[in-house]
């Protein structure tokens, strides 16, 4: 995620405006040249309750985050008079909408469908509280669905608005001087004091609302004492239905104590979670044959495939996320050496060398542990068709005349991060454009890129078929 030089609309069309608050627009719109659909928030500068250095340097603590259940923030431009967040389209409408589309077929929500979502925030909110991000104002609009599902069978869900939603949020534009919205703000956020654990709370009320059909708690007054005495009273738990255990983890969640209350991470172990788990068994050892090689390749081709997976659209990623949740043992959001080695072992590698080799190729900033780009950089590889169709869509990004080659300029542009990390002592990066260029024709085709770059890739792979069953 970059600040890109240059004006935002030189880049992409308006397709509709989604909405206006206090801070800003936000439009849907559509990359001129990928063709992609992203959501423009435009925030004016004015507005904002923070000096723009301030807002620049909140903007690049959000280069941290990295889950797949946290909406993506792509690049975001800067003009005399806003800033322009650009960030993956939604299709899937807010949780609040789909619970009321529900309502209105006259439609059962199943438990199943509701625990799927809340596994997923509670995922996410746990990777969060592990970076010390707090969302504060989680709630039912700020959950959303990646994509429509007619059938209700397999929820994708997405937060939004996290970290910097006091400046850029559009749905709730006053109200936030405490820091929320009432109806899921936890009792000590009314005091004024608070940790990590206020979300807690906050997905505790989602989860009763989705159970119950109702908030856990309302009042028609802003005044704190109130709201904290109906929390002391604690929520009625005898509108929840479903399990047992779902009802459970819901109460855990609204305990009123914060000392009391489990962390997200402990929800996380409760047995409502554990009731179906994922199985491994799709993907089998010649299947992970690509990603041993992943360490022998040369750093350009390494970049260039984290490049790729940091722009990957969460509506193309799916079976990528679904292998990440699997191997994420203690859904931390991260993956660690031993979890990966356990996979590895199921899969029928045994050389612990060479897995602690491919972990250190995969990790990047040499943090220890595998974030969700990092992973999916290695995974790409076994996704051939994918990768082959993000990388054509990089090249076209930078095709700027739109006649299907680059030229000197265009694929020196193209290579810009890459470069990075191939530069010499002397600052100057080598020669990767003149090793890529034909001497002949001084342009660059894309199958002379791929080819050169990620060697020949045949679409319709196994692994073609392997992402069209999952």
């Amino acid at each position: 995620m970059t600040k890109q030089g240059g004006k935002i609309w030189d880049s992409y069309d308006k397709v509709k405006e989604l909405g206006t608050g206090t801070f800003g627009t936000a439009f849907l719109c559509k990359h001129k040249a990928l063709k992609e659909e992203r959501v423009v928030k435009a925030v004016k500068k004015s507005r904002a309750r923070m000096p723009v250095e301030d807002i620049e340097k909140e903007i690049l603590v959000m280069r941290q985050v990295d889950h797949p259940h946290i909406v993506r923030l792509f690049e975001w431009y800067e003009d005399s008079n806003r800033i322009y967040l650009v960030m993956e389209a939604l299709k899937g409408g807010t949780l609040r909408d789909v619970v009321l589309e529900f309502q209105k077929q006259r439609r059962g929500l199943r438990e199943e469908w509701v625990r799927s979502v809340v596994c997923q925030c509670t995922e996410a909110l746990a990777y969060c509280h592990g970076l010390r991000l707090i969302h504060k104002d989680l709630k039912d609009e700020n959950i959303m669905l990646l994509q429509q599902d007619p059938n209700y069978s397999k929820p994708f869900a997405i937060i939004i608005d996290l970290g910097i939603a006091e400046m850029f949020s559009i749905a709730d534009p006053v109200g936030r001087e405490i820091g929320g919205t009432p109806a899921t703000m936890a009792p000590e956020v009314w005091r004024g004091s608070f940790g990590p654990k206020c979300d807690v709370w906050s997905m505790g009320c989602l989860l009763f609302e989705m159970l119950a059909g109702t908030l856990p708690f309302m009042a028609k007054v802003m005044e704190p004492s109130v709201w904290i005495t109906l929390h002391k009273k604690g929520p009625d738990l005898s509108l929840l239905k479903g399990s047992k255990s779902g009802k459970e983890l819901c109460r855990l969640m609204l305990t009123f104590s914060e000392d009391k209350r489990p962390s997200m991470a402990d929800c996380l172990h409760h047995e409502w979670f554990a009731l179906e788990k994922r199985s491994l068994q799709t993907f089998s050892p010649n299947q992970f044959v690509p990603i041993q090689s992943f360490y022998h390749e040369v750093a350009l081709k390494r970049s260039l495939l984290l490049e790729l997976a940091s722009k990957l659209p969460m509506s193309k990623a799916g079976p990528i996320v679904d292998l990440f949740e699997a191997v994420d043992a203690d859904k931390d959001g991260t993956l660690t050496l031993p979890e990966l080695q356990v996979v590895f072992q199921q899969m029928g590698m045994a050389d612990e060398k060479l897995v602690k080799k491919i972990f250190k190729a995969m990790d990047v900033n040499k943090d220890g542990c595998l974030s969700f780009s990092e992973f999916a950089a290695a995974v790409l590889l076994l996704f051939k068709d994918l990768l082959d169709d993000r990388l054509h869509a990089l090249f076209l990004e930078h095709d700027e005349d739109g006649n299907g080659t680059l030229d000197i300029h265009e694929a020196e542009e193209f290579l810009g991060n890459a470069a990075l990390l191939l530069k010499n002592k002397s600052g100057r990066s080598s020669n990767l454009v003149q090793d890529l260029i034909s001497s002949n024709t001084q342009r660059l085709t894309y199958p002379e890129l791929r080819d050169k770059v990620l060697g020949p890739i045949q679409v319709n792979s196994p692994s073609s078929s392997l992402l069209q069953k999952a």
